[in-house]
């Protein structure tokens, strides 16, 4: 991935599993210290592309910066608490390092677990472990599979406030994978579509969107807009 002053380019990326080509040259810009929703039907590599980033797949031929990943899954490492699956990611004194992994767990409405082990959370309750964990961890890249997928609506809408909130006060190049068009249009700086083509993805569709995140609101005619386009799109593929 090469950086520039404003932009990261994912160049000419080169992806296959056995016989099937999942991307062949396939290239796109992330704007530096913002956020790229990915989205598209399933099949079209969009996890796929995230991995590449990471340096998670050896047959791919992207140079990735350090990276934070939120899985689908959660990952959390089952011989420690959840607050210590947030803690071992932070640098610094004991202390101090347990000190933010507990505001960080407050954050995600988590205080009254900190000292449940994976195995005795619920599976909304170990997701949001992980977004947390990701969010804390310093990387370069912050790479975002769905992270609210499987969470409840009430507490989807609260997270992804505090995403934005925490986002925005220390920014990082992200890339953010989700099926949700209204979640893409509240948080992202950039949208991307994937196609599925002969010869692997290709980017259907990308678009910029500069409208003040607080000011982003079903009812609005931008928003509006820009959901219906991305709407007709999907569902014509």
């Amino acid at each position: 991935m090469r950086n520039e002053k404003d932009t990261c380019f994912i160049e000419n990326l080169n992806v296959c599993f056995e016989d099937k080509v999942v991307f062949e040259n396939f290239s796109l810009s992330l704007p530096r210290d913002r956020i790229t929703c990915v989205l598209g039907p399933s099949g079209s590599g969009k996890t796929t592309l995230l991995k590449a980033l990471a340096g998670l797949l050896p047959n791919s031929t992207v140079p990735y910066a350090k990276a934070s990943f939120v899985f689908q899954d959660d990952r959390l490492l089952p011989h420690l608490s959840a607050l210590d699956n947030l803690a071992i990611v932070l640098e610094g004194k004991k202390a101090d390092r347990r000190a933010r992994a507990r505001k960080m767990l407050a954050d995600m409405e988590l205080s009254d677990s900190e000292d449940l082990f994976p195995k005795e959370l619920s599976g909304g309750m170990a997701q949001r472990v992980a977004i947390a964990r990701g969010l804390l961890f310093d990387s370069d890249l912050l790479l975002m599979d769905e992270p609210f997928k499987g969470l409840d609506l009430a507490l989807q809408e609260r997270l992804i406030r505090y995403f934005i909130k925490y986002w925005e006060s220390a920014p990082r190049t992200t890339v953010f994978v989700t099926h949700s068009i209204l979640e893409a249009i509240l948080v992202a700086d950039k949208i991307v579509i994937l196609g599925k083509g002969e010869k692997g993805a290709n980017l259907l569709y990308e678009k910029e969107f500069t409208m003040p995140r607080a000011s982003r609101a079903l009812g609005d005619p931008e928003v509006d807009a820009l959901r219906s386009e991305i709407h007709d799109l999907l569902i014509s593929l």
